[in-house]
């Protein structure tokens, strides 16, 4: 037995996590989801080098990012997206099809230099059918569906507001939403028009099952369904075959966008043979349906988004949140962590993840080279862990991990810095508690960075995280 997984269902599980991220479903309020950023040493310290593994999707996966995590940021900015498509002169482009699943290798969208994101309704075509290249930038931001002059004729959708290119534009994906209100000075009103002006139950197209021939002339088309309005017309190929049926009337003389028909949950075409040569095959095709609410209704669905990307950018030190002067290798998304020591919600804008020491003297943080997988020791107790931050504090931020040990530092014993030989150095407090307890909440994302990312006071970070079903 074979089963899929549809487009609608992809979105139905996106949609979920992005209302329940955004609070707009009863309950969905009481959560709570933060990017999350650890591992300062390399991933294969002994060995000194470091070559990120991949991830795989396992508890103990999961419990080795936790042990790594220094800090969260919590999630506030986050958007549907799809593969970017950009326009490019001089080439070809599929037009929109119901009969193929999620994204083609050929593109039947794309984003132009100006950012309006538009859909392919009719390829361009030479006298016998065949597809040509696009050579005209679309440009139009309404409702209409001009053809151009290559040929091509495409709906426009939306435009990617500046917000939202910052926020959500990648060299891999492009934001894609779904406007719930907006007038006539927002940005996003004229994706606004195209939802309102959609038309339920159109057929934007015709795909040739049978080509059939020899015809003498194009043959006329007729849609038989439940709807009402649909109009086509055939094109030949040079054997006398039917190479393409177009939205219009047979004569050519009809707008495209009425042409469409309203209203239709099922058709079928029906090609006259009157002009088919003795003996001939009759040639056959199918209606190809729009979204059920009509293309432009939601980008989401006529672009088949199954993709949500979530975007932070943590500024510094995010308050003293986090670690400056050292690095990451890992990225993770957790929903629901507790307040460190407690069964209460952690729900601040940021925290840290991370045990700490504070010191009788300070070590003089200018002379500690984080990058060189520093341990700290603990003499009398024996503790290892791995030395992460110095603060102005005379802390210590650390972590412990399998190739450590996790047995505790404790109070008024010296501590021995790898690589540093100053004065004694010896514990005031052998635990400051973190914001939150890092082994609390759901890990729902693991990312295993093939470079570290070095931070530093001064550094604004830009971090995107996409989650793909």
């Amino acid at each position: 037995m074979v089963a899929i997984i549809t487009d609608q269902l992809k979105k139905v599980l996106v949609q979920d996590l992005f209302d329940e991220n955004e609070g707009t479903n009863v309950g969905d309020s009481n959560n709570h989801y933060y990017i999350t950023v650890g591992r300062s040493q390399s991933w294969q310290p002994v060995e000194n080098t470091d070559v990120s593994p991949s991830p795989v999707n396992t508890e103990r996966e999961r419990r080795l990012l936790r042990y790594n995590m220094q800090s969260s940021i919590a999630i506030n900015n986050f958007s549907f997206v799809i593969p970017l498509k950009d326009w490019s002169a001089n080439s070809n482009y599929s037009q929109y099809n119901d009969n193929v699943a999620g994204q083609p290798a050929t593109s039947y969208y794309v984003r132009t230099e100006d950012n309006n994101v538009y859909i392919v309704i009719r390829t361009g075509k030479d006298a016998n059918g065949t597809v040509q290249v696009s050579t005209v930038k679309p440009d139009h931001t309404d409702t209409t569906l001009p053809i151009e002059t290559d040929g091509y004729v495409w709906k426009f959708l939306y435009t990617i507001t500046t917000t939202n290119a910052n926020n959500f534009l990648t060299g891999e994906f492009m934001p894609v939403k779904f406007i719930d209100s907006a007038v006539g000075t927002d940005p996003e009103f004229s994706q606004f028009s195209v939802q309102n002006a959609a038309v339920p139950g159109q057929i934007i197209g015709y795909r040739v099952t049978t080509k059939g021939g020899v015809y003498s002339s194009a043959p006329s088309i007729s849609v038989e369904g439940n709807g009402t309005g649909a109009r086509a017309k055939a094109v030949l190929n040079t054997a006398g075959g039917v190479e393409a049926i177009e939205i219009d009337d047979s004569n050519g003389a009809g707008n495209i966008v009425t042409r469409m028909g309203s209203g239709y949950d099922y058709a079928n075409v029906v090609v006259n043979g009157t002009n088919l040569s003795v003996g001939g095959i009759t040639a056959a095709a199918v209606p190809v349906f729009a979204s059920p609410a009509g293309m432009g209704a939601d980008a989401r669905e006529d672009l088949r988004s199954g993709s949500i990307m979530f975007n932070v950018k943590p500024a510094g030190n995010v308050s003293g949140d986090w670690i400056v002067d050292n690095d990451y290798r890992q990225l993770g998304i957790l929903r629901n962590p507790t307040q460190f020591g407690s069964t209460t919600l952690f729900t601040d804008a940021s925290g840290i993840a991370q045990n700490r020491i504070t010191l009788t003297t300070s070590p003089g943080a200018n002379t500690i080279q984080y990058a060189n997988d520093i341990k700290i020791t603990g003499g009398t107790s024996g503790a290892q862990a791995w030395l992460d931050f110095h603060d102005d504090s005379n802390g210590l931020w650390y972590h412990q991990d399998e190739t450590t040990g996790f047995v505790a530092f404790t109070n008024s014993e010296v501590v021995t810095i790898d690589g540093y030989t100053a004065s004694t150095l010896t514990i005031n407090q052998a635990l400051v508690t973190p914001d939150f307890d890092k082994f609390t909440g759901d890990l729902l994302f693991i990312d295993n960075k093939s470079t570290a990312t070095t931070r530093d006071a001064d550094q604004t970070e830009d971090i995107k995280l996409v989650i793909k079903l």
